[in-house]
């Protein structure tokens, strides 16, 4: 709890519009780091003063981390490449551009990448700036060209803050052009936006108390136009809505009269938030941790994947006390901060934002629909057939493959070996012979759910291995998980040359669905099934039949 209590207190040092390299060092949240996370730096300007002022963002997201620190080295060789979790490089793009063009650099720069994409599997962050939005462009065009690089733009980062970048008066004495002022702002992003987004499974909820945070005042006492939208509060609402119109889900967690909240959301024309954007609402007098589970449960996502906003300290104290696994920023009497606090927090910024994100919301909506419905019918067959459901099977997604390897990150509860594969070991196993990629997407007349599962398997004489099984959450409850996972590995050509699947399991804190569909094929009981792999005849698959008031479709 003490330890919850002292990271909201760090928040307005650290989610200040402009952190200071003396506060930031006066920081300590103890020893209650998490994650151990090591980075290589490749570079030719220096990065460790950077480095420094980054360790209270990691400390507050309870990360530890080890950075390896290469020689300065403008031709980027990797000399003395050791293991890492992720790749970073650090470059003055001044020192290249004063004695080429930027195309020439540009594909140098793709060469080198290319180089450090075999050796490692691991995300490749390139950190610089650029001289023109037209190079910004280019550059995102070039790290595309390989799974799992990414660019980190220096210069906006510094543009958006009003910061000067550069203070070339500086750059002898300490390594690197870079500002004084940049620095704690590049720390922040850098350890709350860019290593997070690589590497964190991501939050997928905001849980949201009301009184005193996404207005000023009590409604139970200042009532409906008695609670006061200051400017502040406005602006966190729209960053809020902005989340959620990019897939972050919204709930409300609050402790008043539902109908008094129903009627707010009604009345007041100036909330940016209306009460159709929160796709849970949990509004009573009862303990706000058991609240947060119900909110998780009607997601249908781990109490992991929410990050709970409140005032009181207290709250969010007694929550995270039984729910450890939940984020938890306060909210600040000075919403700004509040603001500041969630646009930072880390795993809730995205590299990329991909039409399946946008996609959530709708289909949790749609959801509530899909359940009144099963209540009007007792066979599940008219059920599907009433919905219009269509299952489209892929199994050459290469244009899918980053949206794959979101959902092996994202997905805890139907993730039966954990291995959370990422885009650079995905397109591998794409372009091996032996091995296959496959996705499925899942759509009806309510809504599109877009891709909902990724299977990874890899042939080993007779056997074909099942190395990763993901199932999204959304699809989950309408009983397809057979005909989704069976008819997939069927349809592989891997299939056809086997006499056996096995299917990889490691037993995680959440995936007891996954596990539990397993065990039915195995014909054991959940607690029976083993880590390691778990072997269903050929015969099994050959024998299945999909659920006949689907539509299957092969792309």
């Amino acid at each position: 709890m003490s330890s919850t209590i002292k990271r909201m207190e760090g928040q307005p040092t650290l989610f200040t519009a402009r952190p200071t390299r003396l506060s930031l060092q006066q920081l300590n949240f103890g020893e209650d780091q998490q994650r151990a996370v090591t980075v290589n730096v490749w570079r030719n300007h220096a990065l460790e003063s950077i480095a420094s002022l980054a360790q209270p963002y990691f400390a507050f997201g309870r990360w530890q981390v080890m950075f390896n620190f290469g020689d300065y080295d403008d031709s980027l060789m990797f000399a003395g490449r050791e293991q890492a979790d992720i790749e970073l490089l650090w470059l003055d793009s001044s020192r290249y551009l004063a004695n080429t063009d930027f195309a020439s650099w540009r594909e140098w720069l793709l060469t080198r990448l290319g180089v450090l994409r075999a050796a490692t599997t691991a995300p490749i962050i390139v950190a610089t700036w650029l001289q023109s939005d037209e190079q910004h462009q280019q550059m995102q065009a070039l790290v595309d060209t390989l799974p799992d690089i990414y660019f980190a733009d220096i210069g906006s980062v510094c543009a958006e803050a009003g910061v000067e970048l550069l203070d070339m008066r500086i750059a002898v004495a300490t390594g690197s052009p870079v500002s004084n002022a940049a620095q704690p702002l590049l720390a922040r992003k850098l350890a709350c936006h860019w290593f997070p987004a690589a590497l964190s499974p991501p939050i997928k909820a905001l849980a949201l108390d009301l009184d005193n945070t996404l207005h000023k005042g009590i409604l139970g006492e200042d009532g409906i136009q008695g609670v006061e939208l200051t400017p502040q509060h406005k602006a966190l609402q729209e960053s809020v809505k902005a989340l959620q119109q990019k897939g972050i889900f919204l709930a409300l967690v609050s402790r008043n009269e539902r109908v008094d909240v129903e009627d707010l959301f009604a009345q007041r024309d100036d909330f940016p938030l209306k009460w159709d954007d929160f796709a849970a609402t949990e509004v009573s007098w009862g303990d706000k941790a058991s609240a947060i589970a119900r909110v998780a449960q009607a997601l249908r996502i781990a109490p992991d994947a929410v990050l709970f906003v409140d005032d009181n300290i207290g709250e969010l104290a007694a929550v995270t006390s039984q729910l450890p696994q939940v984020h938890a920023i306060h909210a600040h009497e000075n919403a700004e901060l509040t603001r500041r606090a969630v646009e930072f927090y880390p795993a809730l910024w995205r590299w990329k934002i991909t039409a399946d994100d946008v996609k959530r919301n709708q289909d949790m909506k749609a959801n509530a629909l899909r359940e009144s419905l099963m209540t009007e019918v007792t066979d599940h067959e008219e059920y599907l057939r009433n919905l219009q459901v269509t299952l489209v099977f892929n199994h050459s997604p290469q244009e899918h493959l980053s949206r794959l390897a979101d959902l092996c990150k994202k997905t805890n509860q139907f993730n039966l070996a954990m291995r959370r594969f990422s885009l650079s070991e995905l397109t591998e196993r794409h372009q091996s012979e032996n091995s296959c990629v496959a996705c499925v997407q899942l759509k009806d007349r309510l809504s599109d759910s877009g891709i909902i599962a990724v299977i990874v398997a890899e042939r080993h004489g007779d056997l074909l291995m099942i190395e990763e099984l993901c199932i999204s959450c959304r699809a989950l409850g309408r009983q397809l998980e057979d005909t989704i996972v069976l008819w997939t590995i069927r349809s592989l050509p891997q299939f056809q040359t086997c006499e056996q699947v096995c299917f990889r399991v490691q037993h995680g804190p959440r995936n007891q669905p996954a596990v539990t569909w397993l065990a039915g094929h195995l014909q054991v009981a959940p607690d029976a099934v083993q880590e390691g792999l778990n072997g269903i005849p050929k015969y099994t698959l050959e024998q299945f039949t999909p659920v006949q008031s689907v539509q299957l479709i092969e792309e």
